[in-house]
């Protein structure tokens, strides 16, 4: 892995830029979440652009790293980033497992965040098919 020098500290600052990343949209769907609870569509309709961007930056972060954990020949998983930090020099070895340890913690936070989201926005549909659509409520009542 020698020769593969420059890759591999692209690799570790893409790892540190998908750390900030993650910190960004995880503000964001906190965000998303007061906005949803007040009911606020003009500034969901804004944020949801921003969150949009962010999804994207951090999509092309996934698929280069995934090429360059190719190019090193490592799997793309948890195993082969673990098989890399053991192949480099202490310093550099304890910089990466410290990001991908907090890249995985914020991605399992944004994943909970966004399912809290979620689970919030059906509920508001559910109160709103409700309002809008009483005669769905009864099973048994006349025909319309």
């Amino acid at each position: 892995m020698a020769n593969h020098g420059p890759l591999i500290k692209q690799l570790l600052n893409d790892l540190s830029q998908d750390v900030k990343g993650y910190q960004q949209l995880a503000l964001q769907l906190k965000q998303q979440h007061l906005l949803l609870t007040n009911r606020d569509s003009n500034a969901l309709l804004s944020l949801n652009q921003d969150l949009d961007q962010v999804m994207a930056t951090l999509s092309h972060h996934a698929k280069q790293r995934a090429e360059s954990m190719t190019t090193l020949g490592l799997t793309q998983d948890d195993q082969g980033m673990q098989r890399l930090f053991a192949a480099l020099p202490a310093p550099l070895n304890q910089q990466g497992r410290q990001l991908w340890q907090q890249l995985h913690k914020l991605t399992l936070e944004c994943q909970s965040l966004n399912n809290q989201n979620g689970r919030l926005l059906a509920h508001q549909k559910q109160l709103m098919d409700k309002l809008l659509k009483p005669e769905q409520q009864y099973c048994y009542g006349p025909a319309v």
